[in-house]
């Protein structure tokens, strides 16, 4: 019983990592420039998807799927994750978040073989990816950081996958500063006009004669009283 596991295959190779059993109990062999294949109990299979299908019917049977549906899904999240080409993981990486919307895993409310597979085949996508472009698929990186979050150090590690780091926050934009004014700008705006002159001082007013206050001067008034009531509304009042 044995598997060769191609260089470029980190699907594979991350399957074998999650599923210690597997990669102790089969004799693993790297190979080059060809797909990955198995040969377990004179079953012969050849192709990534193939293989890792196999592998989880035989040592973790729900990563495969509980049902026959769910199996169904698997494979076609498999299916579409195997396209390498930037356009086409732009296009699945917008499927995935279109998906995860309203759900955390691609299939069922666990980890499945699609999530491990489709993980490993849209890392490098991911590294590459500015900050800007991740938050525009947030779903799909919100996934993407659970995914490589719920795995072993020690997985990643054979594996040779690294951790990336993913901040779901709406990147800062800088603020845009204006231009320096050009020579021909300010040639273009003129010179600043000349300040006012400044007012002409105020002669000095003449200094007001003393007055002399005199008693005439003061307005007395005298009153007579002509009857007194007492107010209707008070008590002590009048």
């Amino acid at each position: 019983m044995s598997v060769c596991v191609s260089n470029e295959d980190l699907a594979l190779k991350l399957l074998l990592a999650v599923v210690p059993e597997a990669a102790s109990e089969l004799s693993v062999d790297a190979v080059v420039d060809q797909l990955s294949r198995l040969d377990l109990d004179g079953q012969q299979v050849e192709g990534t998807n193939s293989v890792a299908q196999v592998l989880a019917a035989k040592y973790n049977s729900e990563l495969a799927g509980t049902t026959d549906a769910e199996q169904a899904e698997v494979s076609q999240w498999m299916t579409m994750s195997a396209r390498h080409g930037p356009a086409e993981l732009q296009v699945f990486a917008q499927t995935i978040n279109n998906h995860l919307a309203q759900r955390t895993f691609l299939v069922g409310e666990r980890l499945s073989l699609a999530d491990l597979v489709a993980f490993a085949n849209v890392h490098p996508y991911m590294a590459s990816l500015s900050s800007q472009k991740r938050f525009n698929v947030s779903h799909f990186s919100r996934w993407f950081d659970l995914i490589q979050h719920s795995l072993s150090a020690d997985a990643l590690a054979k594996t040779g996958i690294q951790l990336i780091e993913i901040d779901l926050n709406a990147p800062v934009q800088p603020k845009k500063q204006a231009p320096a004014a050009t020579a021909q700008d300010k040639k273009a705006a003129g010179e600043p006009k000349a300040a006012k002159k400044e007012k002409k001082e105020k002669k000095p007013q003449p200094a007001a004669k003393d007055v002399v206050i005199v008693p005439s001067m003061i307005d007395l008034r005298v009153g007579h009283i002509v009857e007194v009531a007492k107010h209707p509304d008070a008590d002590t009042l009048y």
